[in-house]
């Protein structure tokens, strides 16, 4: 009998082969599939609330049915952050490609704060309530001779990463292009994702049909009361991570791999 799939969906700025350390835990009881990089396809271009990203998640779902030869084989869609958004909303207009749904500490914002963040996205402020503004200024080239590991470890984001993640994470977000190493993830379409940042959450209440879990940070991007107010309004179990951020995935590899799977089979 084949192992079920686990669909993942990476974060913003951070290609799927960032996470290979943590995607080894799930491996032996599931299949793995993840598109390397959103929003670098002109055919997917970043649009007001990632509607495009979602396409070109749903997009890739139906392509992987078609490679494995399997038409009716339903994925679990496991997504970290802008992941767990995207994934989120396929979920809602695709129910028929999806069996489960585990987001990661997702920016889901509704009610009041996304009125709020919808009045300010055509506004400079947005770079400022969101890691827009650190990513436009981001070194984007080194020399070819520059240890990334070392050039990433002591930054903020990175100083609790397991060494393993940060080490695929230097090794798979870096390319040699133009004599140089230089980002594959292009700084400026990180950018813009967090600048279109969905504020239209709302309009998918009700409209999840497939077991879904939230599993959040306790310093991660959103408050508690955020976090239960999204999910009591589209039946969300949550857990919450405590002592951690939102970079969870990543820092802590192994367990995070443990609760997902636990968390699957609880749906059973």
């Amino acid at each position: 009998m084949p192992k079920p799939i686990i669909n993942f969906v990476h974060a913003n700025g951070f290609p799927a082969a960032s996470y290979n350390t943590f995607l080894e835990y799930i491996k032996p009881d599931y299949q793995i599939m993840a598109l390397p990089q959103y929003g670098h396809n002109p055919l997917y271009g970043i649009t007001h609330n990632w509607q495009y990203l979602v396409d070109e998640l749903i997009e890739f779902v139906l392509i992987q049915n078609q490679i494995i030869k399997d038409k009716n084989q339903k994925v679990i869609n496991v997504g970290h952050s802008f992941g767990g958004v995207i994934s989120f909303m396929a979920a809602c207009q695709r129910p028929d490609l999806f069996k489960g749904l585990i987001m990661l500490d997702p920016p889901a914002f509704t009610g009041s704060t996304a009125f709020l963040m919808k009045l300010l996205k055509n506004t400079r402020f947005i770079d400022h309530i969101t890691p827009a503004g650190r990513t436009k200024m981001r070194r984007k080239q080194w020399p070819l001779s520059a240890n990334m590991v070392n050039q990433f470890k002591h930054k903020a984001l990175f100083k609790n990463f397991d060494p393993r993640c940060l080490a695929d994470y230097a090794h798979n977000a870096i390319v040699q292009r133009n004599q140089k190493l230089e980002l594959a993830f292009s700084a400026e379409v990180e950018t813009d994702i967090f600048r279109n940042l969905p504020v239209n959450l709302n309009q998918f209440k009700n409209k999840l049909t497939i077991p879904a879990t939230l599993i959040y940070a306790e310093n991660g991007v959103c408050s508690p009361r955020l976090v239960h107010k999204f999910s009591s309004k589209n039946n969300i179990n949550v857990i919450k991570r405590p002592n951690i951020g939102h970079m969870f995935p990543l820092e802590q590899p192994e367990e995070t791999a443990l609760l997902i799977k636990h968390t699957i089979k609880s749906w059973q």
